[in-house]
């Protein structure tokens, strides 16, 4: 089945129930399906279709979802950005995606969008919508704005939906649709510092299905949209589930953790999800114990270690009937193992899981792939439906992802246990993950020397109690410079997303070599780590 055709179905089997609840808006399945036909319509109007890309710089809400689906209706594959992304992140995505189509807000959060978008787009205000022209993204063609703002040079998505479906033209696009065109691309950084967008296509909703197998997820169950949606978390294994299912998607634009147990309580929300930071933060509520809670039903935690005292507090505080210890990545649509909906805590105390649907996972010893004996540490490793496609023009890195006999290398190390379960135990790779964001110390080592007074930057994860890690950055000055922490920060502020931004900086005179001059990255990242322990101090705010 495809995206559209499962959204269909849902609309017929529940056209009054609500879909999606959030941003003022409380939107039942019928409607929102007419809504998506109006949108690809629309859509199909600009000149946009099958293989054209659509970049979505929306936060969480009614908007991302309608143009996600409309996008799946007329072949056009959603480009997810995320909203704490700055101008040369945002640019890069746009440049290197060939996005042809802008859909973002103008303002929020106190955060100038369009200023931004006019510093990637110059000109884009006296342009005509559909025929922009940006010697700096060539196959960009417009701008939309949300709802109903308007800007010069743009129009948005209210105006583009205004008009009558065209029930002919969305059937033809229809009929040119296979199951594995790219319905999405999510992009994530690497050790080389450069993002690349792993694709998905329509074989998303066989991965809904397990998900939702996997947390008894059932007809009219409200599920917490809080995983921004521009993550795999947020879009495939929450939207797809949601929808696939009849369920209803309670959104939060930002995650707030006082305003997200109101919505819990208030909506009787069932199913939710989220890093160990959004669970710490539920605890921290001044009365959480005294909150009826008792709707939920089950939750997923993961993106970071889960300590047993975290586990059972969770479960036990928020009444959970289970709460279930997940692994995945982007490539692999979010979630690769989960733990049983029945099994003891224990098994989310040890980070464990098992796979939900029929693909395979393995555990090799990265330089033969001669696969380990069970408790035998090795790189873990997966082949299936789950595996994307490949990163977006960048062969290359996909054939070091993806193995000629179609395994993807995780990067990850892990074992399987006695019992079957596949227990996560480091990253082979130096990425560290800031509260369900991952960082990568070459991509925030190359900015941070682009500042004039850093001569080298070594960038490592190091214990946060709230957010699982954080940056720790060793600096070394330019020959005859000075150079401070603050100066460091006030480089980064405003110019890369807040995740990236080291929260610890030491300027150094030089670092560890060998003698070859090689840095000793080991050295730096042992010293580092050993400076925080259990009572590591708390990490900034967090929003989608």
């Amino acid at each position: 089945m495809l995206i559209g055709d499962a959204l269909r179905r849902s609309a017929s089997l529940w056209p009054e129930r609500e879909f999606v609840v959030g941003l003022g808006e409380r939107v039942r399945y019928g409607e929102f399906d007419a809504d998506v036909d109006r949108l690809a319509t629309g859509l199909l109007g600009l000149g946009l279709g099958p293989g054209d890309h659509v970049a979505c710089w929306l936060t969480n809400g009614p908007d991302w979802l309608r143009l996600w689906f409309a996008c799946c209706r007329i072949g056009a594959t959603l480009v997810s950005i995320n909203t704490r992304y700055k101008t040369d992140e945002v640019a890069f995505i746009l440049r290197q995606s060939d996005a042809k189509l802008l859909v973002a807000m103008p303002s929020y959060w106190n955060i100038d969008y369009l200023a931004m978008i006019a510093e990637m787009v110059p000109g884009f205000e006296t342009s005509t919508p559909g025929a922009l022209h940006c010697p700096a993204l060539p196959e960009l063609r417009g701008v939309l704005l949300w709802q109903d703002a308007r800007h010069p040079g743009t129009t948005s998505l209210a105006e583009v939906m205004s008009g009558p479906a065209d029930r002919a033209g969305l059937a033809a696009a229809a009929d040119a649709l296979e199951v594995m065109d790219p319905v999405v691309i999510i992009y994530t950084s690497g050790t080389t510092g450069v993002p690349k967008g792993a694709m998905h296509c329509h074989r998303v909703l066989i991965e809904g299905e397990a998900v939702a197998r996997g947390m008894h997820m059932e007809a009219g169950d409200k599920v917490l949209g809080h995983m921004p949606f521009y993550h795999v978390a947020g879009s495939l294994a929450t939207v797809i589930p949601a929808m696939q299912h009849g369920c209803t998607l309670v959104t939060m634009d930002q995650w707030a953790p006082a305003a997200a147990l109101d919505l819990i309580e208030r909506e009787r929300v069932a199913i939710m999800g989220g890093i160990p930071t959004h669970f710490i933060d539920l605890l921290a509520q001044p009365g959480v114990e005294a909150r009826d809670t008792h709707c939920l039903k089950s939750a997923w935690i993961g993106g970071a270690p889960v300590s047993p005292r975290l586990a059972t507090a969770v479960k036990d505080t928020l009444h959970l009937d289970a709460l279930q210890s997940v692994y995945g990545m982007t490539e692999t649509m979010g979630m690769t193992t989960l733990a049983e909906f029945d099994a003891p805590i224990e098994v989310t105390c040890e980070n464990k899981g098992k796979k939900v649907g029929d693909y395979e996972i393995r555990v090799v010893q990265p330089d033969t792939d001669r696969e380990t004996a069970v408790g035998e540490d090795g790189e873990i490793q997966v082949r299936g439906y789950l595996v994307m496609l490949g990163y977006y023009k960048n062969e290359a890195a996909t054939a070091e992802a993806i193995t000629p006999e179609g395994w993807f290398r995780s990067g990850d190390l892990g074992h399987f246990d006695a019992e079957g379960y596949l227990k996560i135990t480091g990253r082979a790779k130096e990425m560290f993950i800031v509260g369900g964001s991952n960082a990568y110390p070459a991509e925030i080592e190359r900015f941070l020397e682009t500042h004039a007074d850093i001569d080298q930057a070594v960038v490592c994860g190091v214990p946060d109690a709230r957010l699982g890690e954080v940056g720790f950055a060793f600096c070394k000055p330019v020959d005859g410079r000075t150079l401070t922490p603050g100066d460091v920060v006030a480089h980064c502020r405003g110019r890369i997303a807040d995740y990236k931004v080291p929260r610890h900086i030491e300027v150094v005179p030089d670092f560890p070599r060998t003698s070859t001059n090689k840095i000793q990255r080991y050295l730096l990242q042992q010293d580092a780590t050993g400076r925080f322990g259990d009572d590591a101090a708390a990490g900034e705010g967090e929003r989608p």
